[in-house]
């Protein structure tokens, strides 16, 4: 006999018609956050009426502030769990009782979030039941490969599998979504004039959270280069404040075709996305913001897995990695980033580019993971 949390449905099922308030608990990354915003569309599709809250970190709440599927954002600090007083603490946790939630999803699975999703007190507490400390929650969800029946889900599948077996029809996973807002694009025409970058640019991100996800900067100029002088793009490059290194390497190697923006607000990253013909960089946020904004996106693979990381939607969009070397050795994860070549990644930005011409609106690129070797 297979045991009951084989199910791919809540048991005892969820009655919707009785949910009101919903909070989706979604601690730490900005590209994780992206990933999530199918949730809401399929939440507000399901059940127009229902108020959604998202309790968000303080550096990433600007990303879902004026979204218009988010009736809520609360956000917590980031340095909550570490070195807030009891009083801080004894305030959220009024706040978020408060609030009188029905429902709790639990879509990050650490352990600041399991305990924050049991501290609402909602009738319904929800998450994976490999989290650690699910026995706080009282609807604990298969692993996401046994809800979808495949070995290999993507991070939005992961997210949205929750809602599914929880009783959310999801017939078909929605695209991500970001809305930036008309100031910040009237602050973005405004940099873009007073740096003197005309309105159609490229945009690169050289960064990325962790070495063996960061391709060389001296790889991305050549991509600089190519897309100035093959298509007449200039590029812009971002990146946090405390990687402006990564930027003047990168406009040193490229030359004057690179304008370069450092620290800039999440909202105007967005409108930088929707306003660029294409997105090249590594996979991390700023990529999967590109994607939400329909910005057609190069996204360069190295030690993160394509398969569950990559790009989600029908925007154009290829992904360039390396698993073999020269020789035929398969490398490690640590290693895929330096075999990444520049000719594979050109040559995407080439099919990419081709796919947004012929249709903006309806047109699609195969998300094919290409391998390269040195």
């Amino acid at each position: 006999m297979k045991p009951r949390w084989t199910n791919r449905r809540a048991d005892p099922p969820i009655d919707w018609s009785q949910i009101h308030r919903v909070l989706l608990i979604r601690l730490r990354s900005i590209g994780d956050t992206v990933l999530m915003t199918p949730c809401l569309t399929a939440l507000k599709q399901y059940r127009p009426d229902v108020h959604i809250t998202v309790l968000l970190e303080t550096p990433i709440a600007p990303l879902l502030v004026g979204h218009p599927h988010v009736d809520e954002v609360i956000v917590l600090d980031r340095r909550w769990n570490q070195f807030s007083d009891g009083l801080e603490r004894l305030r959220l946790a009024q706040r978020l009782r408060a609030a009188r939630f029905d429902i709790a999803f639990n879509m990050h699975g650490g352990t600041t979030a399991t305990f924050l999703c049991a501290l609402v007190g909602a009738r319904h507490r929800v998450g994976y039941r490999g989290y650690a400390y699910s026995f706080l929650l009282n609807h604990r969800a298969p692993d996401p490969d046994i809800i979808w029946g495949k070995a290999r889900v993507h991070s939005v599948e992961q997210q949205i599998g929750l809602l599914k077996w929880a009783g959310v029809p999801v017939e078909r996973i929605p695209a991500t979504s970001l809305y930036p807002g008309d100031p910040a694009f009237q602050q973005v025409f405004h940099r873009l004039s007073r740096a003197g970058i005309p309105r159609r640019f490229a945009l690169i991100h050289p960064a990325a959270t962790a070495d063996d996800k960061r391709w060389a900067p001296r790889k991305f100029a050549q991509v600089v280069r190519y897309l100035a002088t093959q298509y007449g793009l200039p590029s812009v490059a971002i990146a946090a404040r405390h990687e402006d290194y990564l930027l003047h390497s990168l406009k040193g190697f490229a030359g004057q075709s690179t304008f370069t923006f450092a620290g800039l607000p999440l909202k105007e990253v967005m409108a930088l996305c929707a306003l660029a013909r294409i997105f090249v960089g590594n996979d991390s946020g700023p990529a999967h913001m590109a994607m939400a904004m329909r910005c057609p996106t190069v996204v360069v693979f190295g030690s993160s897995d394509p398969t569950v990381w990559g790009p989600w939607g029908e925007t154009p969009h290829a992904m360039v990695t390396a698993t073999r070397d020269l020789s035929g050795r398969r490398l490690a994860p640590a290693e895929r980033i330096t075999y990444v070549q520049v000719e594979d990644v050109l040559d995407a930005v080439d099919r990419v580019l081709a796919d947004a011409g012929r249709s903006s609106s309806t047109s699609s690129s195969s998300p094919g993971v290409r391998q390269s070797t040195p």
